[in-house]
This record gives structure tokens, C-alpha cells and sequence, in this order.
């Protein structure tokens, strides 16, 4: 150590002059430690600060003028897009509504950028929050074309729930269709994303070099977060809360006709509309005492006059058939503007009519909504108060439902549901037991499953022979409930080799009305093949048939602007059959003309024409067969409202007399109340 530190002064005196002036310039890089030299090279490697904000970096307050111009912008090009595309892509339409009503067409771009704004202050991301918006509307604009292809009905947001039957109504849509929905999906989404990246690395912000209160420009999201979700909000609210404002005189916002609802106001208003629009309102006067005053009134009513009816017993009655006949109308009504050749579609339908009593129902749905009639005709209830489907919204989230099935199995009958088709589709594999079917047989579990030549669905013939099957296999009484499927849309899919009745006037749906015309003749044949071997049972079987809506392209009728054009086109055929003797002791009797209805050739109607709550409650009095203490109140509903629907009424207000407040109060209590009374 000592020879070390010798040879160190030695050196520093012989070299004193000229080392003095080489330490001076160069000593960091002689005597610096070594462990430091790390964090030189790092300093040294460090980029300029300038670098760390990107080219031509953008502050955070300049980005919200620079987004919200840029989402104006595209607000303007989704609005054209959505009216153009959910009018069917037809240019000329979309423009007809632009331009004859500006203010509501300004609104829908009020809604869809306040829609853009939300997401674009949630995300922080302009770009894909519009490609996210263009492909969510993309979606629901494809969806809704569909279904008004096929049903002329408008998307409405609680078939959404229905989510888990798409596997099922996917067979009907092209295949080619769905690829390109897909192919603009993804194109758009990866066009947005690319955008997005190169936009933020050439005028964005590079977070990691900025202070933490600015890495996220927290107060300048929220501010900009909160004017656009104040806009939204005050935009939607006339919407959602059903108000008519003054500034809007445009915006007619429709409750009981969702089709005139959407075609008034645009898509993106109607569907918003109904988003609030799945739950009844408590009426006046419920309350557990008012229900138990109820009940007890027709449980007293009934008790006297059981007496006077047949009993569910096998001397009086062994089986109840009740058949939705799908898409099933009456085209001998229908001539005034669709004349064909090749005689009469249901031939079987009529002889029927003139042997048994029979009657046309109004239908509240036209082109669909199959559900919202068989539930009105299984329960009893209305669909008048609740404006939604209630199979999907409301029965099964229930525990029970009372109806004719659960009534039937307190007289001691089994009961069975059948749907010649998928039981997920208005989750009947879910209702149908709610509401007393202990016993649920859909396509998957059919012994029969013939279809109509290229027909995805399976026809009426395999449906009847189940039923068939069912009587003759089981000696105990039973109720069978019935959704057949031959008819359902698209009208053409049998591509029946030969069309009988070609159409005498040329319209554009005259492909449409040949083929279902066609369907309708071919299951008519079926139906009186039915009828046939129900001749011939040994049991004493019942047999409520009805048809639930006409197609849904007899466009001459809707568009004619007659109201009484309107209302024709909603009636529907339905009977009463029996294989023995019966008669029409409640004395029943057609009002189809009183209404102002025109059945033209067609003999035989001797029962009311009813909306399709008050069929089953006909067929009970056409019996004399003992029937619910609820049904006892239908009588008096059904007598000064025979026809409570929507559609029908126009806006206008029912007879709402002290039997229709009663029906009203237990309408809600079934459904969405504390269910004081189940009916019986």
C-alpha cells in the first residue's frame, strides 16, 4: 500500500504541468467510479423531452372541439344510414322522410350523436367509439330488415330476450346476407382501430412523460363526459317519458301500432320508445282487499251457476283440443283487392263453418306477434294494457300463470303442449309448463316431421297426426295446446310445383299472396283430413281452432288509407268442433257486420267477433261447460268491449266501464301485482 501511494506522487511531480491540463478536460472519464458509468450511458440514451408528445402533439382541452366536429360529422352520415337502411335501402323513401320532416329527421341526429358523445367520453377513443356505434346500428338495422321482411313488424327491444332462439330464426335469413353483415363488421372495425393508432402516434400525448394529474386529462373527460350525457338525457327524455313537445311537432309517438310508430317517427325513435314501454302501471284502486272483493264476486257467480253447465267429466267431455293455425286468414275476405283464380282456398275451412259454430276473431297482430294471441287466448287475459310480449317479458319470470290448462288439470285433466317447431322460440318450452302444460313436445321430440317440399318447417298433416296420436294413446281426459307452423314465412319457402290461385290484379307482392294462398289451400286439405278422423273417435273430443294473423304482405289493404281496409285485414277464422252433439245454449250470435265488418260470400258465422282474449270464454259458453269464476267476468267484458286491442281502437278509449276497471285490476294482479286472485 505504501509502494502504491509512493509511485502515485511521483508520477503527479513528474508530470505536473502537462497531466494538470489533461485532468482538467478529461477527469469524469478517468477517476469516475465505475458503478456510476450505468446511469451516464442511460442519460446519455435518454430521448429529448420534445419527443415524448408525438410530432405534432394536440393538448387535451383543443381534442374535445377537434372530437366533437368530428363526431358531428359522422352523426350525419350514421343518421342517413339508419333512415336509408332501415326503409329497406330504398333511397327515394329515406329521402321522402328527410325532406318532409326535417326537424324529426334533425332529432334522430340529435340521438345518435348524443349516442356517439357518450361512448366517445367513456372511451376516449373517437374513432372506435364510432366504429363500435356504426356496427352496433349496423346489427340492429340488419336485424330489424329481417324480421320486416318476413313478418312486417319492427324490431322492438324485448326480442332481444329472445337471443337464444336466433339459432332457430337464423334458417330464414340468406346465408350471403349474414357474410357481408359480418365482412363490413370487420372491415370497419380494423378501418377504425388502424385510424385510431396512427392519429394518436403522429398528434397524440405520450402519457408516461407527463405529470400524473395530466396523464389521463381527468377534469377535461369529465367535463366533456358530463355535456354529453346532459345532452342525451334531456334528448331522450320526451321519448322515454311519452311527452308531446311543442318545439317537436313532428315527433307522434304511437303506442298501440309499433309498425306506424317506427314509420312516423324514424327507427332509432321508435325503438327507444319502446325501451321503456314493458311494464304495466298499477291502476287505481288495487289492493289486496279490492282482488278478494273481486274474487269473491265471481267465485259466487260461478257457484250458482255451475248447476246449470256440463261438468269436466267423461260422460260430458273427454278432450280439449285448442290449434293456433299459423298465418291461417280467410282470403274469400280479402277480394276486394286481391281476386284470384282457382276457386275457393279453404274449402274445408268454409264447409266447417256451415256445420259448426264459427266466427272471425280480430287479430291485434298482422304479419306476426303469434305469441301475443296465444297468450291472450290461453289465459284469458289482454295484451291491451301491457304493449309487449308478454311470453318473453313477463310469464317466464313468473312461478305460475293461471289458464285453461292449469284450470283443466283441477278437473282432472292431463295436459300437453305442442309446437311444430322450436320450443326456445318465445321461450314456450319456459311458459307453456307455467301456465299448466305438464308436458311440452316440440319439433326435436315430433314423431311426425313432414314438410311441404323444400319447407324448413314442419307441415300441418304431421302436426294433426300427433294430436291424433295423443287422444288415441292416453285413456285419461286431456287438454292439448297447439301452435302449428306450415304457414309461417317467408311465404314461398314449400316452392310449391304449381300455384293455383294466380292473382287477377298485378301487384308487387303478388309472388307473396300466390304462394301463401297456396300454403293455406294445402293445409286446408290437412284440416279437413283432421276433422275426419276426428269424426271417427270414440272419445268425446272438443276442438277450438283459430287463426292467429294474416300474412304480413297484403300491402293494398295497409296502405289504402281506409280504416275499414285496415280492420279487414285483421280478421281471422276460428270454430268450435265437437264429434257429438252440441248446442249454442249461451244463444251467441254474429255483431261481424254491427262492427262494420264485411264477410262478403262466407255463410255460416254465428258466433261474435271477439279480440282473442274472450275466444276461450266463447267456446266455454258454447258448451254450457263449466269455466273459471275469472271467465264469469269476461262475460261482461267481453259484451261492451268485444273487441279491446290497440290496433283496433285507433287511440281511441275503450267502454271503460266498472267490468272493465275489474279486468283491468286483474290483469295487473296476474301479471306484475301480488297475485291475490289466480282466477279459478
Amino acid at each position: 500500500m505504501w509502494y502504491n501511494n509512493a509511485m502515485a506522487k511521483n508520477q503527479k511531480h513528474t508530470t505536473k504541468t502537462k497531466t494538470t491540463t489533461l485532468a482538467e478536460t478529461s477527469s469524469e472519464s478517468i477517476i469516475t467510479p465505475v458503478d456510476t458509468q450505468p446511469q451516464q450511458i442511460k442519460a446519455l440514451r435518454k430521448p429529448k423531452k420534445s419527443s415524448q408528445r408525438g410530432k405534432h402533439p394536440m393538448l387535451a382541452l383543443l381534442r374535445i372541439p377537434c372530437a366533437i366536429l368530428f363526431l358531428a360529422l359522422i352523426a350525419i352520415i350514421l343518421t342517413w344510414f339508419i333512415i336509408w337502411r332501415t326503409n329497406m335501402c330504398d333511397v327515394a323513401v329515406a329521402m321522402e322522410f328527410i325532406q318532409e320532416k326535417p326537424t324529426l329527421a334533425f332529432y334522430n341526429y340529435v340521438v345518435i350523436f348524443s349516442l356517439l358523445s357518450v361512448l366517445a367520453a367513456v372511451t376516449w377513443r373517437p374513432f372506435i367509439s364510432t366504429g363500435l356505434v356504426f356496427c352496433g346500428l349496423s346489427i340492429v338495422s340488419f336485424i330489424h330488415m329481417q324480421k320486416f321482411r318476413l313478418r312486417a313488424e319492427p324490431l322492438l327491444p324485448e326480442e332481444f330476450a329472445l337471443a337464444d332462439s336466433a339459432g332457430d330464426l337464423i334458417k330464414f335469413v340468406d346465408i350471403g346476407d349474414i357474410q357481408r353483415l359480418v365482412f363490413g363488421v370487420v372491415f370497419v372495425m380494423v378501418g377504425v382501430i388502424l385510424a385510431e393508432y396512427y392519429v394518436r402516434k403522429f398528434v397524440g400525448r405520450n402519457p408516461k412523460s407527463l405529470p400524473r394529474w395530466d396523464r389521463t386529462a381527468l377534469l377535461t373527460r369529465i367535463t366533456f363526459s358530463c355535456m354529453a350525457v346532459a345532452l342525451l338525457t334531456s334528448t331522450l327524455r320526451p321519448i322515454l317519458r311519452r311527452e308531446q313537445t311543442e318545439w317537436l311537432e313532428e315527433l307522434k309517438l304511437v303506442a298501440w301500432n309499433q309498425v306506424e310508430n317506427y314509420e312516423n317517427n324514424g327507427f332509432v325513435i321508435g325503438f327507444i320508445y319502446n325501451l321503456g314501454n314493458v311494464a304495466l302501471e298499477e291502476p287505481d284502486g288495487y289492493s289486496e282487499e279490492k282482488m278478494e272483493e273481486i274474487a269473491s264476486e265471481y267465485q259466487a257467480i260461478k257457484t250458482a251457476d255451475d248447476a246449470k253447465r256440463l261438468s269436466w267429466t267423461k260422460d260430458n267431455i273427454e278432450n280439449v283440443v285448442v290449434i293456433l293455425a299459423e298465418t291461417t286468414y280467410d282470403p274469400m275476405l280479402l277480394e276486394k283487392y286481391y281476386q284470384h283464380t282457382g276457386g275457393d282456398v279453404l274449402p274445408n275451412l268454409h264447409k266447417i263453418f256451415r256445420k259448426y259454430p264459427s266466427g272471425y276473431m280480430y287479430s291485434p297482430e298482422y304479419g306476426g306477434g303469434t305469441a301475443n294471441v296465444e297468450f291472450e287466448v290461453q289465459t284469458g287475459l289482454s295484451n291491451y294494457w301491457t304493449k309487449t310480449t308478454p311470453y318473453v317479458n313477463i310469464v317466464s319470470k313468473l312461478d305460475h300463470l293461471y289458464g285453461v290448462a292449469n284450470f283443466s288439470k283441477t278437473q282432472g285433466f292431463a295436459t300437453t303442449g305442442l309446437h311444430a317447431y322450436s320450443g326456445s322460440v318465445y321461450k314456450r318450452n319456459i311458459v307453456y309448463p307455467k301456465i299448466g302444460y305438464d308436458t311440452f313436445i316440440d319439433e326435436d321430440t315430433m314423431k311426425h316431421t313432414a314438410h311441404e317440399y323444400s319447407s324448413t318447417v314442419i307441415n300441418d298433416r304431421s302436426t294433426y297426426r300427433e294430436i291424433i296420436d295423443l287422444l288415441k294413446s292416453n285413456d285419461d281426459p286431456q287438454v292439448i295446446g297447439v301452435a302449428t307452423m306450415q304457414n309461417h314465412a317467408p311465404y314461398d319457402q314449400a316452392l310449391y310445383p304449381k300455384l293455383e290461385f294466380r292473382q287477377k290484379k298485378t301487384h308487387t307482392e303478388n309472388w307473396a299472396v300466390e304462394a301463401s294462398y297456396q300454403s293455406l289451400h294445402e293445409a286446408d286439405k290437412y284440416l279437413g283430413e283432421f276433422i275426419g278422423e276426428l269424426d271417427e273417435l270414440d272419445e268425446k273430443t272438443v276442438v277450438l281452432w283459430f287463426g292467429d294473423h294474416a300474412m304480413g304482405m297484403l300491402n293494398q289493404f295497409m296502405e289504402s288509407g281506409e280504416r275499414d281496409d285496415y280492420n279487414q285485414v285483421h280478421l281471422t277464422p276460428y270454430f268450435v268442433y265437437a264429434n257429438f252433439d252440441i248446442k249454442n245454449t249461451a244463444k251467441l250470435e254474429s255483431n261481424v257486420e254491427e262492427l262494420g265488418f264485411d264477410i262478403g260470400k262466407v255463410r255460416g258465422v254465428n258466433l261474435p267477433t271477439t279480440s282473442p282474449n274472450c275466444l276461450q270464454n266463447t267456446m266455454y259458453n258454447v258448451l254450457n261447460l263449466q269455466k273459471p269464476a275469472f271467465f264469469y267476468l269476461l262475460d261482461e267484458v267481453c259484451k261492451t268491449n268485444p273487441i279491446l286491442s290497440n290496433t283496433y281502437l285507433n287511440g281511441a278509449d275503450p267502454v271503460y266501464d266498472d267490468a272493465l276497471h275489474k279486468y283491468e285490476l286483474v290483469n295487473y294482479d296476474m301479471l306484475v301485482g301480488k297475485h291475490y286472485w289466480d282466477g279459478l
